[in-house]
C-alpha cells in the first residue's frame, strides 16, 4: 500500500527523513511482495518527493534517486526472470507439438500403408475372380491365364513387400 504523504504538512528536515523511511519502507514492502504497481507508484512517489522537497534535504534527495533506480533494477530483475519462465514455457510446448506433429506423421503413414494394402487387395480379389472366370470358359485363353497369373503373383509380391514386417 501506497503511504499517505503530506508534502504540505513536511517542515524540518526530521519531517522529510521520516516522510522519505515511510516511503522506502513501502518500497521494501512492495519489492518484497514482487507487486510491480506498487513500485511503479512508489517511484512516482519519490519522484515527487525530490520535486517539492526543499534544498536543505539535497542528500535526501539523494537517496530518493538511488531508491528509484534500485526499484527500476528490481522491475528488470523480475521482468527477467518472467522472460526466462515464458521461455521454458515456449521450451514446453515446442517439445509437445514436435511430438504431437512426430505421431501424426506416423499415423498418415500408417493410413498411407493401410489403403495401399487395401486397393491392392481389392486388386487381387478382382484378378483372382477373373482367373476364375477364364477356368470356367470351355476352351480357355492360355495367354490370358498367364497375364493374370503373373499379374496375381506381381500383387502379392508387392503386398508382401510394403506389408508390416513381424519383428517390427
Amino acid at each position: 500500500m501506497l503511504p499517505k504523504t503530506k508534502f504540505d504538512e513536511l517542515i524540518t528536515i526530521q519531517d522529510w527523513s521520516d516522510a522519505l523511511r515511510k516511503i522506502l519502507d513501502g518500497a521494501v514492502k512492495a519489492t518484497e511482495d514482487e507487486d510491480s504497481q506498487a513500485r511503479q507508484d512508489i517511484q512516482d512517489l519519490l519522484l515527487t518527493f525530490i520535486k517539492r522537497s526543499p534544498a536543505k534535504v539535497e542528500l535526501l534527495d539523494v537517496i530518493a534517486r538511488e531508491a528509484i533506480e534500485d526499484l527500476a533494477l528490481a522491475q528488470i530483475s523480475e521482468s527477467l526472470r518472467r522472460i526466462s519462465s515464458r521461455s521454458a514455457e515456449l521450451d514446453r510446448a515446442s517439445g509437445l507439438i514436435d511430438a504431437v506433429t512426430a505421431e501424426a506423421k506416423k499415423d498418415a503413414r500408417q493410413l498411407q500403408l493401410e489403403s495401399t494394402i487395401d486397393a491392392l487387395g481389392k486388386a487381387k480379389a478382382a484378378i483372382d475372380a477373373l482367373n476364375k472366370v477364364e477356368k470356367a470358359v470351355v476352351d480357355p485363353d492360355q495367354n490370358l491365364l498367364q497375364k493374370l497369373k503373373a499379374s496375381g503373383d506381381a500383387i502379392a509380391m508387392a503386398m508382401k513387400a510394403i506389408g508390416p514386417k513381424e519383428n517390427e
